[in-house]
């Protein structure tokens, strides 16, 4: 017990970070959370989805066919809680913390020193870095597809390294790698490649006589498995989807090869069309947007640009921890081990899936790469404390260590309090913060009023009614009333009861009869304004309108 009393503390850690207040922090909830818990809610209630499905492999949702295995993992946390913050967020809060754990035994699985005592110390410090990293925990407390996505990954390069020394466990690594494609779109493109990286990697240790059976098990669980994912992915659904987000939706590399084709003197010649085209074009989108995942701003300054994905002040990693990447990408990129390579290689495959899309870099589709970057922080530790332990001056390691924890401890506190304090108080409405208010006001009110409109400046308005007021899924299938897809092959609920959700025209509206409008922060006579909804720091965020008042 004594040599796994620090593990055991890091995984307190982990624990208390990742479940302090989880229904509280992030402030408010938004539509993706409110969609997963309310179609678990959904399919408790009735065997269906939203939309009337039964029991689906894919969830329409918002036109964008969400993987299912978190909604199911959701169930019985709805089934035993109720629909609530707690139930929608436990499964990511849980799966956060087992991957901390996970990458303990996996550090120590893949023995990239080849001491054993500082192998456990490299084992032990990736866990510290992951448990505290703003880029893991940040993933975790929300009710994050992508972090059941990194668990499983996790989960299925330790079982493909336990399967070299005993064959059984390539089915863990098959089985968790095929569930995986259940839960995020991304992993349908990082687990693939991590496979043929795993496979090359360890080819010696692979193919032997004894290992045959394992694989041969293994392969057919997973293909099995995988099997109505790639079906899924050529459906009409599927490539809708990837169309929606992918770089080839932006026409802006189109563009600058038309205009440099124009402005050419030889717009028509061989040189000129191998120069500009369509395929140089958007290969260098996809390879700027890559790199852009490894960029200082990103990873240790600034971070995701969007807000939900980000904390003000903060990159995805600690700034102090620059030092350590950089030792430990040297490290690694010289280290010929295979444990080495398995974790240089996850590196540079991180961002693969999220450099395919328009928004990079996206710390949500590329969140796999925190589990490599905090390994590899840790190399650069490891890798700088033997070397100031070679200097015969016993004290200097000691001292050093002491720093670097008290330097890391004021950097997470600093962390946490923007966490808790400053997020919430800056971007309130990045995790659409009033609706739980919104809803609790328009049950109470439902019965007075023909109609209730409801703004929708803001995401999905009505699977956020539909999740606070647990409004009965029965209902719902029948009622709701989904808007046209729009240019990102995603569409928004419409209507559904006395509900409706658009923009709101503060002329015109006014004049409908026993109407009662939930509009953001517009110009209205205040003799009608019953009601105000304000931020934390007292900001009028929504008015709530009465039409019959004069």
């Amino acid at each position: 017990m004594k040599k796994y009393l620090l593990l055991v503390l890091v995984l307190i850690l982990a624990t208390l970070l990742r479940f302090i207040s989880l229904d509280k922090y992030p402030i408010g909830l938004n539509a993706d959370e409110a969609a997963l818990g309310y179609n678990a809610y959904s399919l408790l209630e009735t065997g269906k989805d939203e939309h009337g499905t039964s029991w689906p492999l894919v969830f329409r949702s918002f036109d964008d066919y969400k993987p299912p295995l978190y909604v199911y993992l959701t169930i019985p946390f709805v089934k035993f809680l109720g629909l609530n913050v707690w139930s929608v967020r436990l499964p990511s809060a849980i799966a956060g913390v087992l991957t901390v754990f996970l990458v303990y035994l996996l550090v120590n699985a893949l023995k990239i020193f080849p001491d054993k005592k500082k192998n456990e110390a490299l084992a032990l410090v990736s866990s510290l870095l992951l448990a505290v990293s703003p880029w893991h925990l940040h993933f975790s407390r929300g009710a994050w597809e992508v972090n059941i996505s990194t668990f499983l990954l996790v989960l299925g390069v330790y079982g493909f390294i336990l399967g070299l020394k005993n064959s059984k466990y390539f089915s863990l690594f098959s089985v968790s790698f095929a569930l995986s494609l259940f839960t995020y779109h991304s992993a349908r493109i990082i687990a693939p490649l991590l496979v043929i990286a795993l496979v090359i990697i360890h080819r010696q240790s692979l193919f032997k006589k004894e290992n045959l059976k394992g694989i041969i098990i293994a392969s057919v669980l997973g293909i099995a498995l995988s099997l109505p994912v790639v079906l899924q992915l050529i459906s009409k659904e599927g490539q809708s989807r990837f169309s929606g987000v992918s770089i080839f939706a932006d026409s802006g590399p189109l563009s600058y090869v038309l205009e440099q084709r124009r402005v050419d003197p030889n717009p028509d010649s061989l040189i000129t069309k191998i120069k500009y085209n369509r395929y140089t074009a958007y290969a260098g989108y996809y390879f700027e947007n890559y790199l852009s995942h490894y960029s200082k701003d990103f990873l240790f300054v600034s971070g995701d640009v969007i807000d939900r994905s980000r904390v003000p002040g903060f990159g995805q990693s600690y700034y102090p921890l620059i030092l350590f990447v950089s030792l430990g990408i040297l490290m690694l990129f010289i280290d010929r081990s295979p444990g080495g390579r398995t974790v240089f290689t996850w590196f540079l495959i991180a961002p693969a899936a999220a450099a395919l899309t328009f928004q990079s870099p996206h710390a949500l589709r590329s969140q796999n790469e925190v589990i490599p970057l905090s390994i590899i922080s840790a190399c650069g530790v490891i890798m700088l404390i033997t070397f100031i332990s070679k200097l015969k001056v016993k004290i200097l390691p000691i001292i050093f260590s002491v720093v670097l924890l008290v330097g890391l401890i004021f950097q997470v506190k600093d962390y946490l309090y923007s966490y808790f304090v400053t997020y919430p108080r800056e971007l309130p409405m990045a995790w659409q913060y009033g609706f739980s208010e919104i809803a609790e006001f328009t049950q109470a009110k439902y019965s007075k009023y023909d109609h209730i409109i409801i703004t929708d400046r803001y995401d999905q308005p009505y699977i956020l009614i539909a999740f606070f007021q647990k409004y009965p899924p029965q209902s719902l299938q029948k009622e709701l009333v989904m808007g046209p897809i729009d240019n990102f092959g995603f569409s928004t609920g419409r209507q559904f009861g006395k509900y409706e959700f658009r923009k709101i025209n503060p002329v015109s509206d006014l004049k409908l009869p026993n109407t009662l409008l939930v509009s953001e922060d517009t110009p209205f006579p205040e003799s009608k304004v019953i009601k105000t909804i304000k931020s934390p720091t007292g900001i009028v965020l929504f008015k709530l309108i009465d039409t019959n008042l004069k």
